[in-house]
């Protein structure tokens, strides 16, 4: 996966995941961003500390194997 956080905002753009169900599996990987910080963080409005990109990837690589994107 190349840009987590470019893969995440266009699935939730284009409706395959909500925004608070995108968040849930971040949190559930160790995410520690509240909803609001993660959705400013998602579309790039805030950064946050390049590990919460890591944590995003898991987060979707945990999405793709469950087949649930």
């Amino acid at each position: 996966m190349e840009d987590s956080r470019q893969t995440a905002r266009s699935l939730v753009m284009e409706h395959e995941i909500t925004l608070d169900d995108l968040w849930a599996w971040y949190w559930a990987n160790g995410g520690n961003a509240r909803p609001w910080d993660f959705d400013a963080y998602l579309f790039g409005i805030q950064e946050r500390d390049p590990f919460d990109l890591k944590i995003l990837t898991w987060a979707m690589e945990d999405l793709e194997a469950r087949s649930l994107l």
